[in-house]
């Protein structure tokens, strides 16, 4: 399913008046998302008569409150008022579910700069191309007989993979399309619960402030890959929706280098909005491991102390690769944008 007018959203079908297609049209093609079968010809009209608009505002504002009722807002442990509506609606981006992989060996479909996520657990690799997550964000999966979910957000370049289950469930994952932060906001199908990617917890429903065990994983190009794990799987391209996931949707949100799409709840001027970093939070400590600055270590390699216990983190010096080695199972961990990252954690601590 692509973000089409008319498409169904869960329990009931979302109304797509001129308003809210105007509104969705100009949030979706400013990031430079796929916008389904909105008329693009329109595209230029509507975004210099929104931001001419006064009412705009009030547009968005009326347009999230109504959206996030589709969702289970019990307990909800962040203002409503940082919520915002992304564009797409519930399952507009659809997230996938035990995708097809091939070994290794069959993969032909992929550049040798191609950026994957990689994960190993229980003696089983596998990777996932970040062409595929950019139409999809997050993919529920089992590796070593855990079930995971990979979750990338595109708009602020952020990594994490975490276990499903939590207090007996295994939980499935969708996208929300809502954001807190310009970061996506992810729901679970046992409840409609929303989950904050670079937040770490759930924010609303029976689960509120909890958090899922963070998993290791690397950022890193095919050919790497390839060197690395040479026994392991690849998500295939067969994800059973028609995208063409040769073209990066977002290619001119990245050429930017301080273009932030949604409101912050706050901003933290000690690094540039997108610098990429390495979140890593332990109970209360929170430190943020900029890339270039693990990149700057010696090796190539930071080995560091939190909350009295050890990390250890890596990057390529020389290309795009960047690992988690070593963190306790207390750790949560994230790669994302400055912006992000400072905004959901302001206490954070920078690694120098």
């Amino acid at each position: 399913m692509t973000a089409d007018t008319g498409q169904r959203t869960g329990r009931r079908e979302y109304r797509w008046t001129p308003g809210r297609i105007a509104l969705a049209t100009a949030i979706v093609v400013a990031g430079g998302i796929y916008v389904g079968t909105v008329a693009r010809r329109e595209i230029g009209n509507i975004r210099e008569g929104l931001a001419r608009d006064a009412s705009y505002a009030e547009l968005l504002r009326s347009t999230t409150d109504e959206y996030a009722s589709d969702f289970n807002l019990d307990n909800l442990v962040i203002p409503r008022d940082e919520i915002s509506f992304g564009g797409p609606p519930k399952d507009g981006i659809p997230a996938l579910t035990r995708p097809e992989v091939v070994h290794i060996a069959e993969v032909d479909y992929l550049d040798e700069n191609d950026r994957l996520i990689g994960v190993s657990i229980g003696g089983e690799s596998r990777a996932y191309p970040i062409r595929v997550l950019m139409y999809h964000e997050a993919v529920n999966d089992e590796i070593g007989g855990t079930p995971i979910a990979v979750i990338y957000c595109p708009l602020c370049d952020s990594v994490s993979v975490v276990d499903r289950r939590l207090g007996g469930t295994v939980h499935e994952f969708g996208i929300s399309g809502l954001l807190v932060n310009s970061n996506v906001l992810l729901f679970d199908r046992t409840d409609d619960s929303l989950w904050s990617q670079v937040g770490l917890t759930a924010i609303s429903g029976p689960n509120a402030g909890s958090s899922l065990v963070h998993l290791p994983w690397e950022i890193t190009t095919a050919a790497q890959w390839r060197e690395a794990y040479p026994d392991s799987t690849v998500m295939t391209f067969n994800t059973g929706y028609d995208r063409d996931y040769g073209t990066n949707p977002y290619s001119r949100y990245f050429e930017s280098v301080d273009t932030v799409r949604f409101p912050l709840s706050r901003e933290d001027d000690r690094l540039g909005r997108r610098v990429p970093i390495v979140g890593v939070k332990i109970g209360d400590a929170v430190r943020a491991y900029p890339i270039a600055a693990i990149r700057a270590a010696p090796g190539g390699l930071v080995h560091d102390v939190l909350a009295g216990e050890r990390i250890v983190i890596a990057a390529d010096p020389d290309g795009e690769s960047v690992r988690v080695i070593e963190v306790p199972p207390a750790a949560m961990v994230v790669h994302t944008f400055w912006f992000a990252w400072a905004a959901f954690h302001p206490e954070t601590e920078i690694y120098e």
